[in-house]
């Protein structure tokens, strides 16, 4: 189980409070069920996706919600949840079963072709 949380949040969580509120990037298992569904059109299956994740991800709010915590963010397209919780309640959603992987939040730099 501790392989699912990333050394980055290991060394967040061990230099932090533990109630002070950390942001976790929350990865979820890709659900191989979504790939056998056809949807006929590519609109068809961005939204079969997005129903799917938003169905998906019900339990974990409720959980997060229950340990205090709140959700700042989601993205269907790479299954993932922006949450905000105390550093000592991580290892609660380590737990859950959809979780993939716990992160801390990676900024996104602009790739420039030369």
């Amino acid at each position: 189980m501790e392989a699912k949380i990333s050394e980055q949040l290991r060394q967040l969580i061990q230099s932090t409070n533990a109630s002070d509120y950390v942001d976790v990037i929350i990865e979820l298992h890709h659900d191989q069920e979504d790939d056998a569904v056809e949807p006929q059109t590519r609109d068809q299956r961005i939204a079969h996706l997005k129903e799917t994740f938003s169905r998906k991800i019900i339990p974990l709010q409720e959980k997060i919600q229950g340990i205090g915590g709140e959700v700042t963010g989601q993205a269907w397209i790479n299954q993932t949840l922006r949450v905000r919780v105390s550093a000592d309640k991580i290892s609660l959603l380590r737990d859950h079963d959809e979780v993939a992987r716990l992160d801390v939040p990676h900024s996104l730099e602009r790739d420039i072709a030369r």
